[in-house]
């Protein structure tokens, strides 16, 4: 907990070859009403923190052309409006907010949309003429240009911002969180917060909730090994494989403050959070396409039961895979900050042994974890596992389909008995 705690330390991530002349930034023309404008240059992308995961390495430097980027998320009221005279309604699992008939929720209409796919927060770009940022895009916005750091015409230390805000941990008046602080974590508010507030969060460009209150698609799907050296000019993902993770940026209001950081890489294989989105408009650019094998995904399949055998009662139950890699073997905990690889939220019928089905990249070495979410609002712990947390003795090898596997729920940590 005292690590998550902890602002992130960028001191460690800058190399020498990083250093590069920065050209006079240019501005687009003008830009469409509500959008702000991001200057063509360089900035530097990722990060090799302690907090940082595997896919945010290593730093490199990428070029984007001028771009204009909605200030704000697209609120759930602005969604309502295109989805009625569209003619649609949302198709996604898990619409929040407009509901399931496409309706903003009494109140919240100013608030960010969220619970919409990936296509259907594309349809919506596209209806206004603009789309989805690239990831690059998003965390240019988020993190700033090297015009803005130490040394304005060049690429320097001082460009390795850690948060839309600078380098200060985030707080409940910068990031709408779930701030992890000495008793645990706590929320700022419990839920989303209208989109035009927290003005003193904003980004170095002058965007909105570029750190929590929802998360955010981008156009790419997620890679794990897309960063390297000479990415090129505006890089953009690999093409998506029917199933591929989406990317999500940002953190939510439901989310650790190490989701805060601008380089944190997040997809919708994990959506216990929903996402949202924000839109932008650019002219004349071209994209240098990540050559990379596209990720295919496979099957992990089992049951989740109670050491005392009792039924699983309560509101969900998650199953979760961490990449091996980022886990203490000790403890199948995974290290500070880490985003889990996949996660399945799974419906109870209130039998004593739950099937779970958990979609994961081919290939990959995982620690599988189940937490019980039985409702009971567990002050020493996450609500997820208030009703008893296991995971699987041993890595798992996904180099297919894999069945039979069996996780076991012990006490939540602290407790000696289920509640």
């Amino acid at each position: 907990m005292a690590a998550l705690m902890m602002p992130e330390d960028l001191s460690g991530s800058w190399r020498g070859d990083l250093a590069a002349a920065v050209p006079a930034p240019q501005s687009p023309a003008k830009c469409p009403d509500g959008m702000l404008p991001v200057p063509r240059g360089p900035f530097l992308m990722g990060s090799a923190s302690a907090h940082a995961g595997k896919d945010e390495q290593p730093v490199h430097r990428v070029v984007t052309d001028a771009f204009c980027m909605d200030r704000t998320e697209v609120s759930a009221g602005d969604v309502a409006a295109w989805m009625k005279s569209a003619g649609r309604t949302p198709v996604g699992a898990d619409p929040r907010n407009p509901d399931s008939a496409g309706r903003a929720l009494p109140g919240l209409e100013s608030h960010p949309a969220e619970g919409l796919t990936w296509a259907e927060s594309s349809a919506y770009c596209a209806a206004r003429t603009a789309r989805l940022p690239t990831e690059a895009e998003w965390e240019k916005a988020a993190r700033g240009g090297c015009e803005l750091g130490h040394d304005k015409a060049a690429c320097d230390p001082g460009d390795l911002r850690a948060y839309p805000w600078g380098s200060a941990a985030p707080t409940c008046a910068l990031a709408n969180h779930q701030q992890v602080g000495e008793r645990g974590p706590r929320l700022c508010h419990e839920g989303s917060l209208p989109v035009d507030s927290l003005p003193a969060g904003a980004g170095p460009y002058g965007h909105l909730h570029l750190a929590g209150n929802a998360w955010e698609y981008v156009s790419d799907a997620w890679h794990p090994g897309v960063y390297r050296n000479g990415r090129g000019a505006n890089p953009v993902g690999p093409p998506a494989q029917a199933g591929a993770p989406r990317i999500l940026r940002g953190g939510g209001w439901n989310t650790f403050s190490t989701n805060m950081r601008v380089a944190n890489r997040f997809h919708d294989l994990v959506m216990g959070s929903a996402a949202g989105f924000r839109c932008v408009s650019s002219q004349g650019q071209s994209f240098t396409v990540d050559q990379v094998q596209p990720i295919q995904m496979v099957k992990l399949t089992g049951t989740v039961t109670r050491e005392d055998g009792a039924a699983l009662t309560g509101r969900a139950l998650y199953v979760t895979a961490f990449d091996a890699a980022e886990t203490d073997p000790a403890t199948g905990m995974p290290a500070p900050g880490r985003s889990p690889a996949a996660e399945v939220r799974v419906s109870l019928d209130g039998a004593a042994a739950q099937h779970f089905e958990l979609p994961v990249p081919l290939g990959g070495t995982y620690r599988i974890s189940a937490a019980l979410d039985d409702g009971s609002g567990a002050s020493d712990m996450p609500a997820a596992g208030s009703g008893g947390v296991g995971f699987l003795a041993q890595p798992v090898q996904a180099s297919g389909d894999q069945g039979g596997l069996s996780v076991v729920l012990g006490p939540p940590p602290g407790r000696r008995h289920h509640p």
